[in-house]
């Protein structure tokens, strides 16, 4: 940010750069004006043209006589922002002024003073906001920011002041005027302009010697003094003494709206081009009463700004100002101007931008047109591996079907593979060792069977959930006779059941086992004797014991046998006289 300083007889010029968060200053001009000059504008356009800052945005200020300051608080149980009670004081303002204000606001809240917030008010007519802004036009540069001088004064010393608990008075000496500002550590609480400055010393001068301005004005610096041993030394204390009663009529002000004893001025801090005159300083510290240091003799300046202090104070007091690294941020610049600045920092960076968007819209189309040719191939061989797939599936499908079809024959040719031998032989075995019955009794037909079949078949339990599965109306049948497998109600083409996965361990290897068992193992042997007393069916049972084949063999409890097979009238037969027994015969599996 550079900031210029414009006053009657010098025009002053700062750059101040942020680093990191911290202001500084990297360059500083300044141009001795003539005092004689009747158009300064054309002087300080050259040179601001030589120093290259024509037509440049700076920080310019407004001097404190064009400015109005408005000092106030806010109890702690107010509502209202700062802003809102701002907007109420300055439409007072306008309504006697006959103008509408521009104006800027900055609260704070003294450590003394909890909960109490107070504000400071900055306004200014507009005819002098647009008179500054013509000047700055005519000086050839355009106003980045517009501030107060006292503003500035006060954000440029404040920092190096080294912290004080009461408030300080700041007080900077210009050629026609002199600005003060007076603040706490962490804000601006009174600000005001003086009209006079350091001309009434150079009018004492030249009244006293009978020089011109010009010389008057070298002499002032080089020879008097408001010691007794310097020139001019009493007519330089009557200005003074002229200048103290103004001094002291802009803090009888102050003292009237901080009237708490704890806003009590505890040091002064002189600066300017008249505040160098030998010997102001103390006369000055004699005649308020209070110490007075010059802004060189701050304890906290940094050696970036050391050389400067003391000439370009409010230089750099507008440049931390514009870049609100300052205590108190007052701008009187109207907003369309800001937004003027804003748009003028910000236009090289919106360039890049639009460029940087337009590359990367012109990067993002041609990706996205190489990425759909790609994907468009990508998408056309997905399909080709799909339909290969399709195929491949139903080709599967139809294997499965025609597996399924091979495993559903096969399970009748496996079943009596498996248990057609041994069927058989049980059968033989039964039948070799059946009674015949007695051959001198016609009338005696011995024991004889009805009904030969898996167990699985004939227990009752899977007549049940047969039942069940079969609609209600259907009635229950009993077993045929001699039926020995378990696919007499698997329809044509129908899945059978996957085969019985291999056993892993012990439990399920037993497990598997008593599947096999009890589907191939154990059969039911049906038939009647003409044995009341069942002595045939136990000499049967004990000569199939026999049978290293057999590994039991055992009449079928009451409850698991079922209604009479294979007899379609018994009436006929006579069988009403014989006794119907049911054996169950458990063969060793080979």
């Amino acid at each position: 940010m550079v900031a210029l300083d414009v006053g009657s007889c010098s025009v002053r010029a700062v750059w101040v750069q942020l680093r990191g968060n911290k202001p500084v200053v990297t360059r500083a001009e300044s141009l001795a004006l003539p005092h004689d000059e009747d158009d300064p504008h054309k002087l300080i356009s050259t040179w601001l043209a030589r120093v290259g800052l024509a037509k440049h945005f700076c920080a310019a200020a407004l001097p404190g006589s064009q400015a109005v300051f408005q000092s106030g608080r806010i109890m702690p149980n107010d509502p209202r922002t700062p802003e809102q009670v701002a907007s109420m004081d300055i439409a007072q303002f306008s309504e006697m002024a006959g103008d509408a204000m521009s104006y800027d606001v900055f609260a704070y809240e003294p450590a003394y003073e909890q909960g109490i917030r107070r504000y400071t008010m900055a306004m200014a007519r507009p005819a002098a906001i647009d008179e500054a802004i013509r000047d700055a036009t005519a000086n050839h540069f355009r106003p980045a920011d517009l501030i107060a001088a006292p503003v500035a004064l006060y954000n440029a010393l404040e920092p190096f002041s080294g912290g004080h608990e009461e408030p300080w008075c700041y007080v900077s000496i210009g050629h026609l005027q002199t600005e003060v500002a007076i603040g706490l550590s962490n804000g601006l609480a009174f600000a005001r302009s003086i009209a006079v400055g350091g001309k009434m010393f150079t009018d004492a001068v030249v009244a006293t010697l009978g020089l011109s301005p010009v010389k008057a004005e070298v002499r002032k610096h080089a020879e008097c003094g408001l010691r007794d041993s310097d020139t001019c030394a009493e007519q330089l204390r009557a200005a003074a003494d002229r200048w103290v009663s103004q001094f002291n009529a802009c803090m009888g002000v102050y003292r009237s709206q901080f009237q708490d004893r704890r806003f009590t001025v505890g040091k002064i801090v002189l600066t300017g081009g008249g505040a160098q005159l030998k010997g102001l300083k103390e006369y000055l510290a004699q005649k308020l009463g209070l110490p007075i240091v010059t802004s060189a003799e701050l304890p906290d300046i940094p050696e970036h700004f050391r050389p400067h202090a003391g000439t370009f104070d409010i230089a750099y007091g507008l440049a931390v100002t514009a870049l609100r690294t300052c205590v108190s941020y007052l701008s009187l610049l109207p907003e369309d101007r800001k937004d003027e600045v804003v748009f003028k920092e910000k236009k090289p960076w919106w360039i890049a931008t639009a460029l940087l968007f337009l590359i990367g819209m012109g990067i993002y189309s041609a990706v996205g047109l190489y990425a759909n040719a790609r994907d468009k191939d990508q998408l056309a061989r997905e399909r080709q591996r799909f339909q290969e797939r399709e195929k491949v599936d139903k080709n599967i499908q139809s294997l499965k079907a025609q597996g399924g079809q091979v495993q559903t024959n096969a399970v009748p040719l496996a079943d009596l593979l498996m248990n057609g031998p041994i069927a058989r032989e049980i059968l033989t075995l039964v039948a070799s060792a059946i009674s015949p019955g007695d051959p001198n009794n016609p009338d005696s037909l011995g024991d004889w069977i009805t009904l030969f079949c898996d167990e699985s078949i004939y227990t009752k339990n899977e007549q049940v959930a047969e039942s069940r599965a079969k609609p209600a109306a259907a009635p229950t049948r009993a077993p045929q006779p001699f039926n020995l497998f378990r696919t007499g109600g698997l329809k044509q083409g129908a899945t059978p059941a996957p085969p019985r996965p291999t056993a892993t361990n012990p439990k399920e290897a037993a497990a598997q086992k008593d599947i096999i068992d009890a589907l191939s193992t154990v059969f039911i042997v049906e038939g009647y004797t003409s044995t009341p007393s069942l002595k045939t069916v136990q000499e049967l049972i004990e000569r199939l014991r026999t049978s290293p084949v057999i590994k039991a063999v055992d009449l079928l409890r009451d409850d698991k046998v079922l209604n009479p097979t294979g007899i379609s009238d018994p009436e006929t037969l006579k069988l009403l006289t014989y006794r119907r027994f049911v054996i169950k015969i458990e063969v060793h599996r080979l």
